[in-house]
C-alpha cells in the first residue's frame, strides 16, 4: 500500500461522521484539517523592518539565500488526530535504503508522493480560536510562557508564526 494511502486519513477533506469537529467561530467556520501552503514570508527589509512577502516575489529574488527559499516547499498538515504536521520534500540526495532504515527506526514520517514530517505539534481549537503548540518553552521576565499560539484565520488565510497559510485544493 502507498504510503499517502496509510495516512491520508489524517488530511481527511469531507464531512465525514468519523471526523472530529475542528471548525469554530472564530475561525471563520473552516475546515483546519487539511494541508495548508505559504502564501507569504516575513521578511527583513534594507531597515531591517519587518515586511509580509508572496512566496512568487521571495523565489524571483536573486538576493535571498536558497535555504529561505526552500522553506516555501514547506506545508502544514493539520490531522484530524489533533496535531499539525510539518511536512517538506524528501531531499533528493536521500537515499531509499536511507529512508526505509528512518522508517524502520521510527524516525520518520512520509506524507503524500515524496514528502517527509519533519515536526509534530498538538492543535486544538480553545474559546472558538485555533491554537498550535509551538514547542517553545520558557520564561520571559521570570513568568513561564505558554508553548500554545493563536493561529488567526481571516479571509481563508491562517497567519502562523512568520508564514500566511492558505488551504492546499487537490
Amino acid at each position: 500500500m502507498p504510503e499517502y494511502e496509510k495516512t491520508k486519513h489524517l488530511f481527511r477533506d469531507d464531512d465525514s461522521d468519523s471526523a472530529p469537529e475542528r471548525s469554530a467561530p472564530g475561525c471563520d467556520h473552516m475546515e483546519i484539517v487539511g494541508i495548508w501552503v505559504i502564501k507569504e514570508a516575513i521578511t527583513f527589509d534594507e531597515n531591517a523592518n519587518r515586511v509580509w512577502r508572496s512566496k512568487e516575489d521571495v523565489l524571483a529574488d536573486d538576493s535571498l539565500d536558497e535555504d529561505f527559499k526552500e522553506a516555501f516547499l514547506t506545508k502544514f498538515a493539520f490531522g484530524d488526530d489533533g496535531f499539525m504536521r510539518t511536512i517538506m520534500p524528501i531531499p533528493a540526495d536521500i537515499t531509499q535504503e536511507e529512508i526505509d532504515q528512518a522508517l524502520a527506526e521510527g524516525e520518520l514520517e512520509l506524507y503524500g508522493d515524496g514528502f517527509m514530517s519533519v515536526e509534530k505539534h498538538p492543535w486544538k481549537i480553545e474559546d472558538g480560536k485555533l491554537m498550535v503548540d509551538t514547542g517553545i518553552k520558557g520564561e520571559i521576565f521570570g513568568e513561564k510562557i505558554s508553548p500554545w499560539a493563536e493561529a488567526p484565520i481571516k479571509d481563508g488565510i491562517m497567519e502562523y508564526v512568520t508564514y500566511r497559510l492558505v488551504k492546499e485544493r487537490f
